[in-house]
């Protein structure tokens, strides 16, 4: 053999070898990379709170399986398990998240004052379960069911405690109007946690509304009955200024009827008496004759003097 052809045949041996080198290479960095994808799932799917044991059993397998694909000398097989734990993940997390939210709304919901004693141990046993149940679908349906029961009782206690303030008299017009739409929304929530959030909205807004429409109820009666206290007030002011006026001119007319009186005792006195009691002089006049025909038949009498016989005073 000369030279050359040695030569070449020791090059295609060395380009065999690094050829192979890189191959094994390679299949050992996807078996890194697929040790690593096997510990990244197991790690997120043990933080997974609300998972059955069936899924966890699955997972538990799947995670198996890949380790024994992990000892596989096959490119292929390792890039393919690396893509399939990527994705593995997804379906188990979403079911985690709808119980996750379920068992969350019947933690709050078991406290509501609305809820009977039949319904808060119904969800109280699903929390209690919530950590450890074997299937997937029938806990998630029997979540659905309590949580619906619980729904539409609270819906109609919440919608009577807001439909009784929305029939105050006294109710604001704002609240009436945001009250009313809150309960529509709850009428046509299909999604069940979104109906709760309406629900606790409409509690909280109830509530409040209950107090603004108490503390307006308060201030239009004592506003109604200021008025009616008022219009009494004036009124009996007014019968009270009459009652006075009437007072005051039945005294002033009894006064003058008095004084009429006084003055006409006094006048008769002064006539009947035979003695000038006053302080000027008086005529008198002869019994038979008057005042027009007096002359040569009167006198003039002094104060203190006395009516002559026969005569009588001229007033």
């Amino acid at each position: 053999m000369n030279k050359k052809i040695r030569n070449l045949l020791a090059a295609t041996v060395i380009f065999s070898g690094l050829v192979t080198f890189g191959c094994a290479n390679d299949v050992k960095s996807f078996q890194t990379d697929l040790s690593k994808q096997i510990e990244t799932v197991d790690k997120q799917y043990k933080q997974l709170d609300y998972l059955s044991t069936d899924d966890q059993t699955t997972l538990k397998k799947e995670l198996e399986n890949s380790k024994e694909v992990e000892k596989s000398g096959s490119k292929s097989d390792l890039e393919g398990e690396i893509s399939h734990l990527k994705k593995i993940l997804a379906p188990f997390e979403s079911k985690d998240r709808k119980i996750a939210g379920e068992i969350t709304t019947a933690g709050e919901l078991r406290y509501n004052a609305a809820i009977d004693a039949t319904n808060k141990e119904k969800l109280t046993d699903l929390i209690a379960k919530s950590r450890d149940f074997s299937d997937y679908e029938s806990f998630e349906k029997a979540c659905q069911t309590a949580l619906i029961q619980t729904k539409t009782q609270l819906v109609e206690a919440v919608s009577n405690q807001a439909n009784v303030a929305i029939g105050s008299a006294y109710i604001p017009q704002t609240d009436k109007v945001n009250l009313t739409a809150i309960i529509e929304k709850i009428k046509k929530a299909d999604n069940i946690t979104l109906a709760y959030s309406y629900l606790n909205n409409l509690q909280t807004t109830t509530s409040q509304v209950v107090s603004r429409t108490k503390e307006n109820e308060s201030k239009i009666k004592a506003a109604e009955a200021k008025a009616e206290a008022d219009k009494k007030a004036a009124q009996a002011a007014a019968e009270k200024a009459k009652a006075d006026a009437d007072r005051v001119a039945q005294e002033q007319a009894q006064a003058a009827q008095a004084a009429q009186a006084a003055q006409a005792a006094q006048v008769a006195a002064d006539t009947s008496g035979s003695i000038n009691n006053t302080n000027h002089t008086k005529w008198a006049v002869e019994n038979g004759y008057n005042w027009h025909n007096r002359k040569g038949h009167s006198r003039i009498i002094p104060p203190g003097g006395s009516l002559p016989p026969g005569y009588h005073w001229q007033v």
